[in-house]
C-alpha cells in the first residue's frame, strides 16, 4: 500500500556507471541428505571489475533442485565432488581456529 512521503525524496542526477562482471555473493546447498528437499541457491551481484563497486539493485538470485543441477550440468557435478571432498579438511581447519 503506497503512502505519501513528505517532504519527497529527491535523488540528484549521477554519472553513468558500468558493471561488467558478476560477483557471486552467496552460495548455499541445503538438505543434501534428502533427494526431494535438496536445494541450491546462488546470488549474484553486478560489479565493476576495475573499481570493485557493486550495484546491489541489480542483484539476482537463483535456486533449484541440487541433484537436478548436479545431474544435468557436468561442470557443477565436478565442482560439487571437489567441494564435498574438501569439507573434512575445512571442518578440521575451522575446529583448529576455534581451539
Amino acid at each position: 500500500m503506497p503512502a505519501p512521503i513528505s517532504p519527497p525524496i529527491t535523488i540528484p542526477a549521477t554519472e553513468a556507471k558500468t558493471f561488467d562482471e558478476w560477483f557471486f555473493s552467496q552460495f548455499l546447498c541445503q538438505n543434501l541428505h534428502d533427494e526431494a528437499l535438496a536445494s541450491i541457491q546462488v546470488v549474484q551481484v553486478p560489479r565493476n571489475a576495475t573499481s570493485k563497486e557493486y550495484h546491489h539493485g541489480g542483484t539476482e538470485s537463483y535456486s533449484g533442485s541440487f541433484w537436478d543441477v548436479v545431474q544435468n550440468e557436468p561442470s557443477a557435478a565436478a565442482a560439487m565432488q571437489a567441494i564435498l571432498a574438501a569439507l573434512p579438511d575445512v571442518v578440521a581447519y575451522l575446529k583448529a581456529q576455534q581451539a
